[in-house]
C-alpha cells in the first residue's frame, strides 16, 4: 500500500492587543500621590480549534520489553506491548480521504553498543471492532525470523492501522490500536545491559 501523503500543516496565532489610552506624562518625583484606581483588563479567547481536530495521542511515553524463554538457546527474545495509540477526529467537515498511523523505530542503544531496529517486529491489533473500513496493519517480523525484513527500522514506517473511509466511520469519533512488540537478537551478538530505542508514531491523511 502506498503511504498516505501527509497534509501541509497550517498554524494560526491568536493575538491580544492592549491599547493604552490616556492623558499626561508620568508624574515627577516631587509630586505627591493624590488618589489611585484600578482597571480590570479582560480578554475572551475564542475556541482554538473551532472547526475540530484530527489528532494522535499515545497512552504512555514508554514501554519495557521483558526477556522470555526462547525455544532456541542461541536467540535472546524480548516482548512487550505498545501503549494504546488513539486517533481522534471531531471535525464537523470530514474530507473523503483515508488516514493512517505509521511507526518506525531507532536502533536500541547502550553506550557504544547497539541493536539495530531491524531486529524489532510487531503485531498490530485494533482495540475494538470498528467495522470493515478500519483495519490493523500487517504483522512485521524482525530480521532474525525473516532475513529480508527491515523490521521496524523501515524509514518509511510500518502501518499500525488505517481508516479507509472517514465518511463511513465518522460517528465513531475515536479509534484506538496497540501492538505486540518482539525483539529477537542472536545471543552471541548481545552485550548485556539496558538498551533504549525510540518508536516514532505518525498520523497521515
Amino acid at each position: 500500500m502506498n503511504k498516505i501523503t501527509a497534509p501541509k500543516a497550517a498554524a494560526t496565532a491568536l493575538g491580544v492587543l492592549l491599547l493604552l489610552l490616556g492623558g499626561s506624562a508620568a508624574a515627577t518625583a516631587d509630586e505627591a500621590l493624590v488618589d489611585e484606581a484600578s482597571v480590570d483588563i479582560k480578554i475572551l479567547a475564542a475556541e482554538r480549534y473551532p472547526s475540530g481536530i484530527l489528532a494522535l495521542s499515545v497512552a504512555a511515553n514508554e514501554t519495557t520489553l521483558a526477556e522470555q524463554d526462547s525455544a532456541d538457546p542461541l536467540i535472546r527474545e524480548f516482548t512487550g506491548t505498545l501503549p494504546t495509540v488513539t486517533v481522534t477526529d471531531n471535525r464537523p467537515d470530514v474530507p473523503d480521504v483515508p488516514w493512517a498511523v505509521y511507526g518506525t523505530a531507532s536502533d536500541f542503544v547502550k553506550g557504544v553498543d547497539t541493536i539495530s531496529a531491524d531486529h524489532l517486529g510487531w503485531t498490530p491489533a485494533l482495540a475494538d471492532d470498528y467495522g470493515p473500513f478500519v483495519e490493523p496493519g500487517e504483522d512485521i517480523e524482525g530480521v532474525v525470523d525473516d532475513p529480508a525484513s527491515e523490521g521496524l527500522a523501515d524509514p518509511d514506517g510500518r502501518l499500525l492501522y488505517v481508516d479507509w473511509d472517514q465518511l463511513e466511520t465518522y460517528d465513531t469519533g475515536v479509534w484506538s490500536a496497540t501492538a505486540g512488540l518482539q525483539l529477537k537478537v542472536p545471543a552471541a551478538e548481545l552485550v548485556p545491559g539496558a538498551y533504549t530505542s525510540v518508536l516514532t508514531l505518525s498520523l497521515f491523511e
